[in-house]
């Protein structure tokens, strides 16, 4: 059996995250290997409740929060804001710039609802059309729109600079144009940003590393792009390691107790959804040992065992052990 307290304080001391050198370096301050994406948030109904998870998140040791213009249609920045405005200082806030939310003005917002309730009533739902679909809007990299969206992001986040800005799902063609670099340089130079650099889709991410253009000190892209995938920016950041391939293990265990039996072996637990979890979250954080794997979720009890996971890991024959599972077809 895996000792699950491997370095970690008792469970009623806030652990002491360990360092990286490149958050530091760039960022200003320390943090452990595991950072918070908020891209869930929106989803937890009471904004209370929501701003009590990331204080929560953040007195159990975790000091890095992701978030972008696009998650919650906007409003998870203000969800941060509101959690930390008082302790700024204590925090490292990425955002991100590219992609803006559906339109959220007032207009909108009650015609939608009018035609939402009016097609309840059966006389008119065959006459009152239904409300019109809101899309973000992609590829949103012109230095005015970029502006505009970062004056937006720092009034949400009730600060006055992110420590990371990011281009959001930024191509080749995005990174290469003058006025984006410019624009990203000079948001440094001014102070509203302590760093920047991208956050592509795997095919740009590649295509972006291979291409010799600069790209700022940070590149954040899909964990399944490791290992065969390897860059060179002063920090790496990996997202969705509990994406498909996670869920596809998962249902492949519920069919197959022989593959049951080989996690359990590899993790040196039972394999429940909780634990494999925990393994591929572990493997995130091996693959990428000095840079930052995000996580997300809605439900304070699985804070703490998403902070075990960054140590569940000891040995390089138990990385290839879930390695191979995780490939495993």
């Amino acid at each position: 059996m895996i000792d699950m307290n491997i370095n970690h304080p008792p469970p009623s001391d806030k652990p002491s995250p360990a360092p990286v050198g490149a958050v530091e370096r760039l960022l200003s301050r320390r943090s452990g290997p595991l950072g918070f994406g908020t891209g869930l948030l929106h989803q937890i109904d009471d904004p209370a409740s929501a701003v009590r998870l990331l204080r929560q998140a953040h007195e159990q040791g975790i000091t890095y929060f992701d978030t972008a213009r696009l998650y919650g249609e906007g409003r998870c920045e203000g969800l941060l804001g509101e959690a930390f405005a008082q302790i700024r200082g204590e925090v490292i806030l990425a955002t991100k710039v590219g992609i803006l939310p559906p339109a959220r003005d007032l207009a909108i917002r009650l015609k939608g609802k009018l035609a939402a309730t009016l097609r309840r009533l059966p006389p008119l739902r065959g006459v009152v059309p239904p409300p019109a679909i809101r899309w973000p809007e992609f590829g949103v990299f012109d230095p005015a729109r970029m502006q505009v969206s970062l004056e937006t992001s720092l009034r949400e986040l009730r600060t006055d600079h992110v420590d990371l800005l990011l281009l959001h799902e930024c191509t080749l063609e995005d990174v290469r144009r003058a006025e984006v670099l410019d624009f990203a340089e000079q948001t440094v130079r001014q102070g509203k940003a302590r760093a920047w650099g991208v956050a592509p889709a795997p095919d740009a991410m590649l295509a972006i590393a291979a291409s010799g253009s600069p790209y700022g000190d940070v590149a954040q892209f899909d964990a399944a792009l490791h290992p065969a995938f390897a860059c060179s920016p002063s920090l790496t950041i990996t997202h969705s390691c509990l994406g498909t391939r996670f869920q596809e293990t998962l249902f492949r265990l519920s069919q197959d107790a022989q593959l049951k039996d080989h996690w359990s072996g590899a993790l040196g637990m039972e394999a429940t959804t909780a634990n494999v979890a925990q393994g591929f979250l572990a493997y995130a954080v091996w693959q990428n040992p000095t840079g930052l794997v995000l996580f997300s979720t809605t439900r304070p009890e699985r804070l703490r065992p998403n902070l075990d996971a960054a140590t569940l890991i000891t040995t390089p024959d138990q990385a290839a052990a879930i390695a191979a599972l995780i490939a495993a077809e």
